[in-house]
């Protein structure tokens, strides 16, 4: 549904932040796809502990599934497709509604909205996270200097 006011400067400012922060991850997968790289982009809890941090694998995924190789892009994260498919939602949802200038409102908006969905998405994800750490011990592909 098309709300019917128009959309104040303010709010015109806070969608385009966000279409930043949604579609950079996304342009950036595809740059890096053409062998464009930014110098010096590490992850800190990687680069100070060794440990990989919960979205390690991401970047890959996202780039993976750039260039369509889904198969691959669930190798590197499994939240990859599913959260660059969400990026290009939400931004192309914001974009439309900076087309039109007006408040563009959908089922889905509402659910994210819900304080108990993005509790159970944060618990999911972090639980992957303490599996895949799982894995990784067991493999032996964590430093040694790690306690468990």
């Amino acid at each position: 549904m098309i709300g019917s006011a128009p959309l104040s400067p303010g709010e015109r400012r806070h969608r385009w932040l966000l279409v930043g922060i949604l579609f950079s991850p996304v342009v950036g997968a595809s740059l890096y796809n053409q062998g464009f790289h930014i110098p010096g982009l590490i992850c800190p809890m990687y680069h100070f502990t060794g440990i990989p941090c919960p979205s390690c694998g991401l970047t890959r995924s996202f780039m993976a599934v750039a260039r369509g190789d889904l198969m691959r892009a669930v190798q590197f994260h499994a939240f990859g497709p599913l959260l660059y498919g969400v990026f290009l939602l939400l931004g192309v949802h914001i974009i439309l509604e900076l087309l039109l200038n007006r408040v563009i409102t959908v089922p889905y908006w509402r659910w994210l909205e819900r304080q108990r969905l993005q509790w159970g998405i944060l618990g999911v994800f972090l639980g992957y996270y303490l599996l895949r750490l799982s894995i990784w011990h067991q493999r032996g592909e964590l430093p040694g200097r790690v306690v468990w």
